[in-house]
């Protein structure tokens, strides 16, 4: 009797080992499926940068071009310097589209709708800084037209919220517009895009519990307003006011509304910071909750890897730059024409860093 309870306590024992064994695997598992999807979302993130050859000469007798200039983008000479792309900055161009309903769906003209707002999100892992370089809608670019069965035209200077216009589909439409972009930044490498309607603003909104501000202009429009020096609670439609409205007859009054969006952003991510470290989840499920509304290339393991980037990193108003230029008027519409120039110390200052002597040579 007292063997048969030993050999049954022995039996439990046994089976408590195991189970335990196995709930250690299962966590494990996890740890190592969150470690495994980091690592393929920074692989997948991080542009690789070519391996210089020593000896360029030789590589363009042989090649015609340097394997460097043959990725355009990658390397970039200013002021008689060659700088290269950091590999430790991760480029998410971030659109907003002037529709109210999904993003799928094409308006009732037949076109996708405009990128009303066109911001580059920054994010530079080693310094752990992220910076936003901000696209005027009105800016003049080179447009692609495209026809109705999705075939290239030709190009005309046109204002870039445009370009958004000519995609079949709202993922060709991001893509049109992510060249557009990286054609005006001197071919510089975009890794993601994201675009969210009209509609999903109110839902990240409220999904952090509302956004707290002061508003930094006076604004009115047909049914509402807000007034300079406002302290401001955003919630649901409020939000959406607030990045959206403008005075049409206002000359430049799309560049103040610019302004307020590069303040909602600061705002936003500030106070998002907070949400995010009581609930983890949170990123996740804003992610699910968008799926109408929103179209983007950005993965799982690319939320992986961002979000606890991400938590590190400080978001003010100083780091929000906008595309240097000025405003025209006087046409049917306003154009904003860009600075060259500036743009280009501007980009090599925030993506690029200067190729040691040695190799520049």
């Amino acid at each position: 009797m007292i063997e048969g309870k030993k050999k049954k306590k022995s039996r439990l024992k046994i089976m408590a080992i195991a189970v335990l064994g196995f709930i250690l695997l299962i966590v494990a598992g996890s740890g190592l499926g969150f470690l495994y999807l980091r690592f393929q979302g920074e692989r997948n993130l991080k542009t690789q940068i070519p391996v210089v050859s020593e000896d360029r000469d030789a590589a363009e007798s042989t090649q015609g071009t340097s394997g460097e200039e043959e990725q355009e983008g990658i390397y970039i000479t200013y002021e008689g310097k060659r700088y290269q792309y950091n590999s430790d900055v991760i480029n998410i161009l971030c659109l907003g589209i002037d529709k109210d309903i999904p993003i799928e769906e094409k308006r009732d003209t037949g076109s996708e709708g405009l990128a009303d707002a066109v911001i580059l999100a920054s994010i530079n892992t080693q310094e752990d800084k992220m910076n936003f370089l901000t696209v005027p809608r009105e800016t003049i670019v080179p447009v692609k037209l495209m026809d109705t069965a999705g075939n290239f035209v030709r190009t005309e200077n046109e204002q870039i919220t445009l370009q958004y216009a000519y995609g079949q589909t709202a993922e060709k439409s991001c893509e049109l517009m992510t060249d557009a972009v990286s054609n005006l930044l001197f071919q510089l490498p975009i890794q993601r895009y994201c675009a969210i309607n009209f509609q999903a603003l109110p839902v990240l909104n409220d999904a952090i519990g509302g956004v707290d501000l002061v508003s930094i202009e006076t604004v009115h429009w047909w049914n509402g307003s807000f007034y300079e020096g406002q302290q401001l609670h955003l919630e649901g439609q409020s939000a959406l006011d607030y990045v959206r409205q403008r005075d049409e007859t206002i000359p430049e009054s799309s560049m103040g509304r610019l302004e307020r969006q590069k303040q909602y952003i600061s705002c936003y991510l500030e106070q998002a910071k907070d949400a995010v470290e009581k609930d983890l989840t949170l990123p996740v499920k804003m992610f699910q909750s968008l799926t109408e509304n929103m179209c983007t290339n950005v993965t799982a393991a690319d939320i992986t890897y961002l979000v606890p980037e991400l938590l590190k990193m400080d978001v003010n108003m100083d780091n929000i730059s906008t595309v240097p230029g000025e405003t025209v008027t006087g046409g049917e519409h306003e154009e904003y024409h860009v600075d060259t120039e500036s743009l280009k110390q501007l980009v090599v200052q925030m993506f690029y860093k200067e190729v040691p002597a040695e190799n520049g040579n």
